[in-house]
């Protein structure tokens, strides 16, 4: 069997989780579990993991949760320290530790963040000093008046990230250290981000979709384009027509009676001619969403939350099996959550190696959250043969 990606993970601080183990990855894993028991947190705990370097894309993955547009949006990094497992012991310092083997280079991956103060010239003035530069008030090419705030006091937090790698992977590192260990410090209301770290071996090609980010047109366009270069805009419509049979094509287009230069997104529907997709409904979106952000994986890692959300379970077999299909000619590893007794048995019908599908479901103790793994095998029996409830 080839060995993926990913084989193992185990997150050993991340959020509220302690010591959950993946074992035996497969190319569907599917978390199962009551609400709560973290199975959200394991998706956000492998985006971070596969990327570790981006913090920008950790915000991000903080923010998955919230609506994206509301105007009541967590700060950047209230939202960062959000993902870290809070140390009790050290009030201010938070944590991330997770490991995992598989062909990615990184073996395991160690945040800390905390929180510091500093004091700063008021962002309205000319004279804000840069974060990384010390305050002197007596330098005299800062000009201050008397009827203003000398300085203010800012809050923000002191991050280190360390990566180790394999010994295989040493050739990684000019001084042969297995270790790479990067520093930032961060303040609020200045979280412009910083470095973007060149070390694209410390990274995984990696999307996450959750229930609403299809309702975003936010780089639809980018996303069709690439379907198109790639020839693999005739399979999204193909899994889009498991939605609705009349339709027949897909086109980015600016409507000739528009007063703006907005392009939209349109459809081509046998009964309703061409039609902006936002006219649809939150099923054909939320499928062509997926299939837009899968051709951009190849060899990657794809994150779902409530992989049956918006879709008819009428649809769910034949729209798992375009899914299984594509993230196995793309060597993607897909990592899903749901809640639907249906979507077990839909993604068993569409799968048929032990390899294909795992099962994990979540069960949150007092110390840590226990896992238990069922491979296709063992799902099978006890869904075909037992009738047996599985997710929890």
């Amino acid at each position: 069997m080839t060995t993926r990606n990913l084989e193992n993970i185990t997150i050993h601080q991340f959020r509220g989780l302690k010591e959950l183990e993946l074992k035996n990855l497969g190319q569907i894993n599917l978390l199962v579990g009551i609400n709560n028991s973290g199975k959200t947190s394991v998706l956000e705990a492998l985006s971070v993991y596969c990327d570790p370097l981006d913090l920008r894309g950790w915000v991000s993955t903080a923010r998955q949760r919230e609506e994206m547009f509301s105007s009541s949006r967590t700060p950047p990094l209230d939202a960062l320290r959000w993902l870290f497992n809070k140390d009790t012991a050290n009030v201010g310092v938070g944590n991330i530790v997770i490991s995992g083997n598989g062909t990615f280079a990184v073996k395991k991956m160690r945040a800390v963040y905390e929180n510091i103060e500093g004091m700063f010239f008021p962002q309205k003035r000319k004279e804000f000093v840069h974060m990384n530069e010390s305050i002197n008030i007596e330098d005299e090419d800062i000009q201050i008046s008397d009827d203003e705030d000398i300085l203010e006091l800012r809050k923000g937090l002191d991050l280190q990230v360390e990566i180790e790698v394999y010994d295989n992977q040493l050739k990684l590192f000019n001084d042969g250290s297995p270790i790479f260990v990067d520093t930032y410090r961060l303040w609020e209301n200045y979280f412009l981000l910083s470095k973007k770290s060149t070390k694209n071996e410390f990274k995984l090609p990696i999307s996450m979709v959750t229930p609403t980010s299809h309702r975003s047109n936010i780089g639809q366009f980018r996303l069709l384009s690439e379907a198109r270069f790639y020839n693999f805009k005739s399979d999204v419509l193909d899994l889009l027509v498991q939605m609705d049979q009349n339709i027949s094509d897909i086109e980015i287009l600016l409507q000739p009676e528009s007063i703006s230069s907005r392009f939209s997104i349109y459809i081509q529907h046998k009964k309703l001619g061409l039609v902006p997709v936002s006219s649809f409904g939150d099923g054909v979106r939320r499928l062509l969403h997926i299939a837009l952000k899968l051709v951009n994986l190849k060899n990657g890692v794809f994150l779902i939350d409530e992989l049956e959300s918006t879709i008819h379970t009428e649809a769910l077999q034949n729209s798992f099996q375009w899914l299984v299909k594509w993230c196995k000619e793309l060597n993607v590893q897909l990592f899903a959550t749901t809640h639907s007794l249906e979507a077990v048995d839909a993604l068993l019908a569409v799968t048929e190696d032990v390899s294909d599908l795992v099962l994990y479901r979540l069960e949150p103790k007092e110390n840590c959250t226990k896992v238990i793994r069922h491979d296709w095998s063992r799902l099978k029996r006890l869904r075909e043969e037992l009738g047996q409830e599985v997710r929890w």
